[in-house]
């Protein structure tokens, strides 16, 4: 089996995208149970239909820093579609429990499986004034470094 070169499969991607719904005076919700889930299912709700420049959009556009620097788009959707090539179209994903490090900062893992592969999606939020915000996000193939489960 065919594996991407170090390079390309440790995709460190920032990316900011405001997620709203907490208020800026801080909520008193569960800061782990709701803040990603809505940009991260539109994410691979999208990337599951083929369609790796409008699953890159979706988080890109919601936030004005991100959404007019030139080429951060047209790089990630690179690699998506490599990766694509290489493993096959998206048929599913499975986000497990985040990992929360104080009350303004949570890592989301979500593995995405391929025809012929799963990869580890990560997604690190951080809550601002304004809400929570995806401040990064990036995918890798190399399943030895993932973590051990139950």
């Amino acid at each position: 089996m065919r594996f991407f070169t170090s390079s390309i499969t440790t995709l460190a991607f920032a990316a900011l995208a405001t997620a709203g719904a907490a208020d800026a005076a801080g909520s008193t919700e569960n800061p782990i149970a709701a803040p990603a889930s809505p940009d991260i299912t539109r994410f691979f709700d999208t990337l599951k239909t083929g369609d790796a420049s409008a699953a890159v959009m979706s988080v890109l556009e919601t936030s004005p820093l991100w959404s007019n620097r030139t080429g951060v788009k047209e790089q990630m959707v690179a690699q998506i579609d490599a990766a694509t090539k290489i493993y096959g179209g998206l048929a599913g994903y499975e986000c497990v429990a985040a990992l929360k490090t104080g009350n303004l900062i949570i890592r989301q893992y979500c593995y995405a499986q391929h025809q012929q592969m799963v990869l580890r999606w990560q997604f690190d939020l951080t809550k601002l004034p304004a809400g929570w915000s995806i401040a990064y996000f990036g995918f890798n193939d190399q399943a030895n470094s993932w973590p051990d489960g139950d």
